[in-house]
């Protein structure tokens, strides 16, 4: 396996590529704010590219995108936006219509539920669970065990609309669905995940590109950009498309302690996942 090669810019491998697979938190965001060098090279990039931003946001795209309004981050940078709620969504309406589902997850959530033909509804009348995340940002794991353990005695399908295991907020560390959903697998419960590193979210775009530009895509010709390794970096092996990971995101606290080095940490790193370029942040 080749070493991962540092880039000192995006701007020496951009041409290689025609379409690029973009993480928004950590990457683009860190929850509170845009990151000015990586509108930049969206900006580049869109002026003769195709950007797919992939969020595993539990929400609708149009959610995000009113979020992203809200920290000045510019429509006119992407292609399309594709969540993980999105394609939660499409799986309700087509294997769960006229179910009840329990949720388990903040209320900032509900808009996931919108006009969908499925009913929100207590634990005791569930026929299966639809998980979101955590309901304060500063719950542990073990405020959850209780209720996985009465889900698990009914047997019910978790749904995860985020395997995202943990996010950072600013500095704050929060967990995410997909933590919620892993503690339940371990308990022996079933899931059902959407979003990176699932193949479903890269199917969904690739039908969307071949859909809207009437062509075959060739995948040497894709770039994933992300600062997860568990999903961005991940979901681009699994998937069989080339990556750049951005190693000052959500992996930052784990390489950049005194007598760490960033170039060891991505090396050791590679030993697990195909990391093919890196740079510390997102930058033209």
């Amino acid at each position: 396996m080749n070493n991962p090669v540092f880039l000192s810019g995006l701007n020496k491998i951009y041409s290689q590529f025609d379409i690029f697979f973009v993480d928004l938190w950590g990457v683009i965001h860190n929850g509170i704010e845009c990151y000015s060098d990586a509108l930049k090279v969206l900006k580049n990039l869109k002026k003769n590219k195709k950007i797919i931003l992939i969020s595993n946001a539990p929400r609708p795209s149009e959610s995000v995108q009113k979020f992203l309004n809200q920290i000045n981050f510019n429509a006119n940078f992407y292609d399309l936006l594709i969540t993980s709620g999105d394609l939660t969504r499409l799986y309700l309406k087509n294997f769960y219509k006229n179910k009840s589902f329990y949720h388990l997850g903040p209320d900032r959530d509900n808009s996931l539920f919108s006009n969908l033909e499925c009913k929100k509804t207590s634990l005791k009348n569930a026929n299966f669970v639809i998980c979101t995340g955590v309901n304060n940002n500063k719950d542990s794991l073990n405020k959850y065990f209780s209720i996985l353990e009465k889900i698990k005695k009914k047997n019910l399908k978790m749904v995860c609309a985020n395997p995202d295991l943990i996010v950072h907020k600013g500095g704050n560390a929060e967990y995410c669905a997909g933590s919620i959903a892993k503690l339940y697998e371990k308990m022996g419960g079933s899931v059902k995940y959407f979003g990176k590193p699932y193949r479903n979210v890269y199917d969904y775009a690739f039908g969307y590109l071949k859909k809207n530009y009437k062509k075959n895509i060739n995948k040497r010709k894709v770039l994933v950009i992300g600062d997860n390794l568990n999903t961005d970096i991940l979901g681009a092996n699994n998937f069989k498309v080339k990556n750049l990971f951005i190693a000052g995101g959500i992996h930052k606290s784990e390489w950049n302690k005194k007598n760490t080095n960033l170039a060891k940490f991505i090396i050791n790193k590679n030993k697990y996942f195909k990391i093919n370029y890196f740079q510390n942040e997102l930058i033209w």
